[in-house]
């Protein structure tokens, strides 16, 4: 996809009016953020002309978010990497925001990260902003066979979970405008 990536969230203003508000780079570091401390965010996250209204059940986004934590065997992460980026593609991207396949920073680096991961495979993380849940499923998840067992490359089965947003922030910076080299 060529074009700019946005995410664009329908929320419901509390007199019933639909609102739009554009998502950037910042809705993603705030999803990985939510995996594994939600208690984090507070009810004032939304956009400044929606923050005089309290944020309620109305207000929770249509859009989905699926991530996907691969374990990929030490050695073989340039497989998966090619696997990923050449025959596990999105043939209709019409309801896909954004996809975003990344490797998990060094702990010693980054010494505030408190996610529990084995030391014997390599751990990515896929982070997929998709319309709908709808369009999720009709575009990747009716095709998911979880009795299938592990491709080659991976150490174990991967995991994978759909989520809906409750509260967001976004920012000013803009998703990247096109795929990473590569990528199909």
């Amino acid at each position: 996809m060529k074009a700019g990536l946005c995410l664009e969230i329908p929320l419901r203003h509390p007199s019933g009016q639909r609102m739009r508000r554009t998502s950037a780079w910042a809705a993603a570091f705030t999803i990985l953020g939510l995996l594994s401390a939600p208690a984090a965010f507070s009810q004032e996250a939304l956009a400044p002309q929606a923050k005089a209204h309290k944020a309620d059940a109305q207000n929770t986004a249509s859009s989905r978010i699926v991530v996907v934590e691969w374990r990929i065997k030490k050695g073989r992460e340039q497989d998966f990497l090619d696997y990923w980026s050449t025959k596990a593609t999105v043939a209709d991207r019409t309801g896909l925001v954004g996809e975003f396949l990344s490797r998990v920073e060094d702990r010693n680096q980054f010494p505030w990260m408190v996610w529990d991961l084995d030391s014997n495979w390599t751990t990515f993380l896929n982070v997929g902003f998709w319309r709908t849940g709808s369009d999720f499923h009709e575009q990747i998840g009716r095709f998911i066979d979880n009795a299938k067992p592990p491709l080659d490359f991976e150490a174990q089965k991967r995991r994978r979970v759909l989520i809906a947003p409750e509260r967001w922030r976004v920012g000013e910076t803009p998703f990247p405008l096109s795929d990473a080299a590569g990528v199909k």
